[in-house]
């Protein structure tokens, strides 16, 4: 099938190239638009399967507002910008594309990102049912399940937790014979442990909820909404001055859901501490099981019978602790909840993940949990560390080599993908790999199959690949030495992982659990306590080195301590820059902007300013002319600036 295309750009000229170069590459372009509003009756009249999205538009509409709305009609979309900064760039990444491309780019690269973005939109779609299902089955399950209310409510959490994940959950069931709603919230305080709130007073339900009013005042039946950031901070301002009961959650974003049937009218609210805790998913799964979802509280209200005693009062009861969930990760601060609410949602697929973070933060152990939690669990785990490999060796790790293929190969050995077979394969810095083993990556990932060094016998192979960086791998792209196809192909499904700093309130439970652990390493009875003063030394410092760095200290300190209490540590002689913000804006740094136009310029001067023809700039570039000048225009490129006169 021909997949249609539909083109939503403001310049006429670059429409028009854009239209030709992809029609030429066999695809059915069925129209064009300038702006937010005629992109959206050109959807609704052409029905395509792709979007290209340019950022800026006509009447100064912006491609990202368009993109809730293709979200919604499960059409995929890349953006195409020249008009890129910062703050642009993390809009854009926040409404989910399945791609992004920066003007002046080759047509190469955007017939791979399109390739690139099928295979991933086949992936979410998959992942997307599966979700639904599951929160089906779950809500189901505990409807239906023939136990006490007070039991119900402490599961209500966990049911929602791994696919909506919250801080604060906050439900209000209103039967149609009743003008009393019966109430009840959940504070998250664990992995799969909540502190179970008292019911909800009038005032605070209004605090809590969008919506407060009469039924009959309640003009749609289903409607669920979300506000994310600085969205969020403004609507509570303006509603609550201070934040009220919800300020001492510290909550940043929130989604909810308001049903009304005849039986009743259910809200309810996710909150979470994240300034982008929830997506168009998220909003996508309460909306197809929200029938499952009304049911279980609407039974939750016929088990309530009146009697407001249980939901009134708080619960010390928390759910039962099974065998920890995941292995070696300690902490429940909520930046480390929401990363093993992300791992538990993939583990179990045969997505690949990209594991994003700073040294030191723990990216192998996130990877080895994803196996243990996976279907693939008793197969092997095989972890390659891409930059302790030599560049001519790395071939050979990878993928094995026969007897003799190259000096020194004085036996047959087979390479980590066939190691793996069956099970996962963690790629470690992956950032590091030299262009041309990428290009042999790349491969395996389309294909799972590949050949030994010296041999022309091909070997398939069944592993799920998990990898991780400490690179920021879109700069690297940018810059020539990550391969554009390879990154979209590992992006799949990207986590990251917070730094140390940014999860201090992890640092106590940490540093006990490393001073036991070296205590049994050395040999000794017990492990000091950390006095307060030593813990606030631990949470002032910065830890540049992360967690790896605090196990270090850890060790250090154990060494030298010989009382029960550690009454000082000894800190790492490294400046602070714990009062400094983590993006200065104060510094040298360039914009995309200023990169392209200086590559330009560069390009330009080196052509003696001749744009056209054989051996002109726009030849140089890959693009086309008219794309070129287009360009020039917007980056206020004159000729007097590479004119030599």
């Amino acid at each position: 099938m021909i997949e249609k295309l539909l083109i939503v750009e403001d310049e006429f000229i670059v429409a028009n190239d854009l239209t030709n170069m992809m029609e030429n590459a066999g695809y059915n372009v069925c129209g064009t638009a300038d702006s937010v509003e005629s992109a959206k009756a050109a959807v609704d009249k052409y029905q395509p399967t792709w979007v290209l999205l340019d950022i800026f538009l006509q009447d100064d509409s912006m491609g990202t507002e368009l993109a809730p709305y293709l979200q919604e009609k499960g059409i995929g979309f890349i953006y195409i910008s020249a008009n890129t900064n910062q703050s642009i760039l993390e809009a854009a990444k926040a409404t989910q594309p399945y791609g992004f491309l920066v003007k002046p780019f080759r047509e190469k690269d955007l017939l791979i990102m399109l390739d690139i973005a099928r295979s991933k939109h086949e992936t979410s779609l998959q992942f997307t049912a599966q979700r639904e299902l599951l929160l089906q089955q779950q809500v189901r399950a505990l409807t239906d399940e023939q136990t006490t209310l007070e039991s119900k409510l402490n599961k209500i959490p966990a049911t929602f937790q791994s696919l909506i994940p919250f801080d604060y959950l906050a439900f209000s069931y209103t039967p149609a014979n009743s003008n009393k709603p019966e109430s009840g919230a959940f504070f998250r305080v664990g992995f799969n442990e909540y502190q179970v709130l008292p019911a909800l007073e009038a005032k605070q339900l209004i605090q809590v909820f969008y919506y407060q009013g009469s039924q009959t005042q309640i003009r749609k039946s289903v409607d669920v909404s979300i506000l994310n950031g600085g969205a969020f901070h403004s609507f509570q301002a303006g509603r609550i001055p201070g934040g009220g009961l919800l300020a001492p959650y510290r909550l940043n974003s929130s989604l909810q859901l308001l049903n009304k049937t005849s039986e009743g009218t259910l809200q309810l609210a996710f909150f979470n501490r994240n300034e982008n805790g929830f997506d168009h998913s998220h909003k996508t799964l309460l909306c197809k099981n929200e029938k499952f979802v009304f049911r279980l509280f609407n039974t939750l209200s016929l088990a309530y019978n009146g009697d407001s005693k249980t939901l009134r009062r708080a619960s010390r009861i928390q759910p039962v602790k099974s065998v920890p969930k995941f292995e070696g990760i300690y902490g429940n601060s909520a930046a480390l909840l929401h990363v093993l609410d992300n791992v538990e949602m993939v583990a179990d697929t045969p997505v690949t993940v990209l594991i994003l973070g700073e040294s030191g933060t723990g990216k192998e152990k996130i990877a080895h949990n994803i196996h243990l939690l996976s279907s693939r669990r008793d197969a092997p785990f095989i972890t390659v560390n891409c930059a302790a490999i030599p560049a001519d060796l790395i071939e050979s790790e990878l993928f094995g080599h026969e007897k003799g293929a190259f000096t020194g190969a004085i036996e047959k050995r087979i390479g980590k993908f066939e190691a793996a077979n069956g099970g996962t394969i963690f790629l470690d810095e992956i950032g590091e790999l030299p262009l041309e083993s990428q290009v042999k990556l790349l491969r395996v990932l389309q294909e799972k199959q590949f050949e030994h060094i010296g041999s022309s016998k091909t070997i398939k192979v069944d592993v799920r690949i998990v990898a991780a960086t400490n690179r920021n791998l879109e700069k690297e792209v940018g810059e020539g030495r990550f391969r554009l196809d390879l990154f979209y192909r590992l992006n799949v499904y990207p986590i990251n992982l917070p730094p140390l700093r940014d999860r201090k309130e992890d640092i106590p439970v940490l540093a006990r659990y490393f001073l036991l652990k070296s205590a049994e390493e050395m040999g000794r009875l017990e492990a000091p306590e950390l006095s307060p003063a030593a813990l606030k030394q631990l949470s002032v410092y910065n830890w540049p080195g992360n967690i790896r760095e605090l196990n270090h200290l850890m060790e250090r300190t154990l060494i030298k301590t010989r009382g029960k209490i550690v009454e000082s540590i000894e800190m790492p002689a490294v400046k602070r820059t714990d009062s400094m913000p983590a993006t200065s804006t104060g510094d040298n740094r360039k914009t995309l902007e200023q990169i392209e136009a200086e590559h330009i310029l560069s390009v330009l001067k080196s052509c003696n300013g001749k744009v056209t023809g054989v051996g002109g700039a726009a030849e140089i570039l890959g693009l086309p002319p008219s794309t070129l000048t287009s360009r020039m225009k917007k980056l206020s490129i004159k000729k007097e600036l590479y004119h030599d006169r």
